[in-house]
């Protein structure tokens, strides 16, 4: 259990931490949007985005309706592909941005300089973070798209306000699985609780297979938690996890460069680190 690490963020002001992890929280705080949509909110961890909608949408083979039910049933809806002119947009700009190891660090370097999953002093390049992916129009431009935007109301139950992009590589290196851990990378199973409702948008942006840093969820694992999992600590090791769900809920999610899901990240999921190749990734977090 790690209701001490709950007490200490409860202290620090993050009442989504301890709160967000409830069903019956998450739709309270809905009614509650959708009764007072002008009520004061806690600010998310990361600025507020104000970028009005476009009229056409990027997705149009995909609805609200059908994500609503596929979120509800598997926590994942896919069917949210990126033309491939944004995907080509993307790559470039996260090619020749600067990256960071870990948001907010001091420390820069690009693409290039990584070799063989190392930077020039011998540390381990696990990750490489756009500190500014709204620089990039195509990034803006999911951002802002209707349909996502509906889609994504739908299930919070409110229109999102907050939409935090993040624009990242995952490099194919020998690093341990504790530096992974230390540099932010998530390998183990884990539930987020950015806020009281959320979800994500997560976008392939370079061609992903096994060992390509596959996404992995547990369908369904939104909900049927046990106690011991709602109070403790938001990972869970692999006994702990399929002893309450099913090992045949496990999917991996694998597409070409392009492919994009809405993910209800209440549910149990993880990176596979990549062993053969480099992964691009668009994600937003939605709230």
């Amino acid at each position: 259990m790690n209701v001490a690490n709950i007490a200490r963020r409860l202290v620090a002001g993050e009442l989504h931490y301890a709160l967000g992890r409830f069903e019956s929280v998450r739709r309270g705080y809905s009614a509650l949007r959708r009764l007072s949509p002008r009520s004061r909110q806690r600010a998310p961890a990361g600025p507020p985005i104000a970028l009005p909608p476009l009229p056409a949408t990027l997705f149009a083979g995909q609805t609200a309706d059908r994500a609503l039910a596929d979120l509800r049933r598997d926590s994942i809806a896919l069917g949210f592909d990126l033309p491939w002119s944004m995907v080509e947009e993307m790559v470039e700009f996260a090619t020749h941005s600067p990256l960071q190891r870990r948001l907010r660090d001091d420390r820069t370097f690009y693409r290039h300089d990584v070799r063989k999953g190392r930077l020039e002093d011998g540390s381990p390049a696990v990750m490489g973070i756009v500190p500014d992916p709204l620089d990039c129009p195509a990034v803006r431009r999911v951002c802002r798209d209707p349909l996502l935007m509906e889609c994504a109301g739908a299930f919070l139950g409110f229109a999102p306000t907050k939409i935090i992009p993040r624009l990242f590589w995952s490099f194919v290196t020998d690093a341990t699985d504790d530096e992974r851990r230390q540099l932010g990378q998530t390998i183990d199973w884990h539930y987020d609780v950015h806020d009281f409702h959320f979800c994500s948008a997560q976008f392939y942006l370079t061609d992903v297979g096994p060992g390509a840093g596959e996404h992995a969820l547990v369908r369904g694992s939104h909900h049927g938690k046990s106690l011991r999992m709602l109070l403790g600590s938001a990972n869970a090791r692999d006994e702990e996890l399929f002893t309450r769900f099913a090992r045949d809920r496990i999917l991996v999610v694998e597409g070409p460069a392009g492919t994009g899901f809405i993910e209800d990240t209440s549910c149990y999921h993880r990176a596979t680190p990549p062993v053969s190749r480099e992964r691009l990734m668009l994600q937003l977090w939605l709230s």
